[in-house]
């Protein structure tokens, strides 16, 4: 939107777009919604874009990575792993027969690693230069079976010519079986590969974290404007009520009786106290902060921010029952809209 602009003239379009009023109208809102994006544009450009992988602090739980390792004894492992967004850290581990010894350790890795989110992992194992049989003769038996057979040659009163490849045809003389392995040694080549494909799915929950970052700073800073607002609206109420009753006396007396300006002013005040929402905005405003303080986290965060997100939800409801006014009301329409953004983007944080 804001490619090939100056910052100049960025700051100019947003001096010319605050307005010198606080006028709680359409027009005002319009207004400091396009000073938001400004801002938001600003703020991105400077910080967000800048900042290195290793410094963004929120991780999504939606990611993928793969690693191959070839070994020069002749294996070659793939790790495949997969992460969705899950309450917990769920692990679930497809391995080849010879691995399934692994599985635990391959869990315990993932775990130590991440707090939350689904995580499916595929391993598979290549042997192309292993010989994965191992061949080997029971000599006892053969030979039992080539003195009973020259017994039998010789009861019968038949000349026996038996050769060794007829013996290997008898059964059991032959046996084939799994070629041993070293589980340690390949205890320590699955570690590797796994560390490899697990750095690419953190780098990739990173990159989504900071998309998801990035829009969730940018719907804090609409609910800010919306706020204050809300909070510039809530400061003309209880004059506006006080014209408005005048005008209704005015109407109903036919102008007969002078107004008690005094009575008038009380049942004003008793307005004011009803619709009054600053302690509302005051913690709205507290939970704002709070959830920024949580975006610049190192630790796993995607459960208090729904916290949060619930507690500003509560307190916008709160503003929407008490404010006995029209434009308040659309902006906390407007605000429970975006949480309602922040609720669906939070679930995929970790």
């Amino acid at each position: 939107m804001f490619e090939g602009v100056s910052r100049v003239k960025l700051f100019r379009e947003f001096r010319r777009l605050i307005p010198e009023t606080t006028e709680c109208d359409e027009n005002f809102i319009d207004k400091k919604r396009r000073v938001t994006v400004i801002i938001c544009h600003i703020y991105f450009e400077d910080n967000l874009l800048e900042r290195k992988v290793d410094d963004i602090m929120i991780k999504s739980m939606t990611g993928y990575g793969v690693a191959t390792l070839q070994i020069e004894a002749g294996r070659s492992y793939t790790v495949e792993i997969k992460s969705v967004n899950h309450r917990y850290c769920d692990v679930h581990v497809k391995l080849p027969n010879k691995l399934s010894l692994l599985e635990p350790e391959i869990k315990k890795i993932v775990k130590d690693r991440f707090e939350r989110g689904r995580f499916d992992v595929y391993i598979s194992l290549d042997e192309f230069g292993v010989a994965t049989k191992q061949i080997s003769f029971d000599q006892q038996l053969a030979a039992e079976y080539l003195r009973q057979l020259q017994d039998l040659g010789v009861a019968l009163g038949l000349e026996t010519s038996i050769d060794v490849l007829s013996l290997t045809r008898m059964p059991d003389v032959l046996q084939v079986k799994q070629a041993e392995i070293d589980q340690q040694q390949m205890d320590v080549e699955i570690q590797q590969a796994m560390s490899e494909a697990l750095d690419h799915l953190e780098q990739m929950r990173t990159h989504e974290g900071s998309i998801l970052e990035e829009d969730i700073r940018a719907n804090l800073m609409q609910i800010r404007t919306f706020v204050t607002a809300i909070a510039n609206c809530a400061e003309t109420t209880p004059a506006q009520y006080k014209t408005a009753l005048e005008e209704r006396i005015r109407r109903l007396t036919e102008n007969v009786i002078e107004i008690d300006q005094e009575r008038l002013i009380q049942e004003v005040a008793l307005f004011a106290d009803r619709i009054d929402i600053s302690e509302e905005l005051t913690r709205l405003q507290g939970h704002i902060d709070h959830f920024l303080h949580f975006l610049e986290s190192q630790d796993a965060i995607g459960k208090k921010l729904d916290f949060l997100v619930q507690e500003m939800n509560r307190e916008i409801n709160t503003m929407g029952s008490k404010a006995n006014n029209s434009e308040i009301s659309k902006q906390v329409v407007e605000v429970k809209s975006i949480l309602e953004k922040i609720r669906e983007q939070i679930q995929n944080i970790e």
